[in-house]
């Protein structure tokens, strides 16, 4: 009899503790969206845009003196290190990999933004980034440009299970009108993973993306995915 009621205590003990790591994470998973609604800004339906170009991914610069200066076009910075252009071609890919197949994007090849901004650049026009991408639209015909920057992109250091350095990536999105240089949507990635013991509000990646440590990649992926619903749920 002290035997099974040994067994039965034990039972419900280790239940009870189960239900105590558990419960904050069903928890927090009912509620990921108030928190992320709570800390992130009010998003309005954006006016109707029948066609959208959709850039490659521009990458800022942290030494302008060597290479094209550039520059956020409105809010303020995130910490700039230096992106290799085979990063930027890796974003690139997985941004327009969200957009393809949807006949309001345009997706642009860097071939051909280079091609325009040469040719641009052999008249001797001297214009604001702003306007460069007022004109790349005007020439492409479409109502606004999906433009994006890339500020970080540090590979994990380490495997999926246990890592000396966590990935970290970040990137801006804006949807600018043509007609008036308007931007009428911004998101901004920032992030650095950590693990979910000692961040317990991203219960959402770790729910989409598995108990694993990122890649690069995979964490830019995460957030171009989720920027690219954003702005489809706006459209009307």
């Amino acid at each position: 009899m002290k035997i099974t009621n040994f067994r039965t205590s034990s039972v419900i003990s280790f239940f009870l503790l189960l239900f105590c790591l558990i419960a904050p994470l069903l928890f927090l998973q009912g509620c990921n969206g108030f928190f992320q609604k709570k800390g992130g800004t009010k998003q309005t339906p954006l006016p109707v845009l029948n066609r959208i170009a959709v850039l490659p991914m521009d990458r800022a610069s942290a030494q302008p003196s060597l290479e094209r200066p550039t520059c956020l076009l409105s809010g303020p910075l995130p910490d700039v290190h230096k992106i290799t252009p085979d990063a930027s071609s890796e974003v690139t890919r997985l941004l327009f990999q969200n957009f393809q197949g949807n006949q309001r994007f345009l997706i642009v090849s860097e071939g051909r933004c280079i091609g325009f901004l040469n040719s641009l650049l052999a008249t001797g026009i001297k214009a604001s980034e702003l306007r460069l991408i007022q004109a790349f639209g005007e020439e492409l015909k479409v109502d606004a440009v999906l433009y994006s920057k890339l500020f970080r992109f540090e590979d994990r250091i380490g495997g999926e299970y246990s890592v000396k350095r966590p990935a970290s990536v970040a990137f801006t999105l804006q949807i600018i009108r043509v007609s008036d240089g308007a931007t009428l949507w911004r998101n901004t990635f920032d992030e650095t993973q950590q693990s979910l013991m000692e961040n317990l509000l991203k219960a959402g990646l770790y729910r989409k993306t598995g108990l694993r440590w990122l890649t690069a990649t995979q964490l830019a992926d995460y957030g171009l995915s989720h920027a690219a619903d954003e702005l489809k749920n706006l459209l009307p």
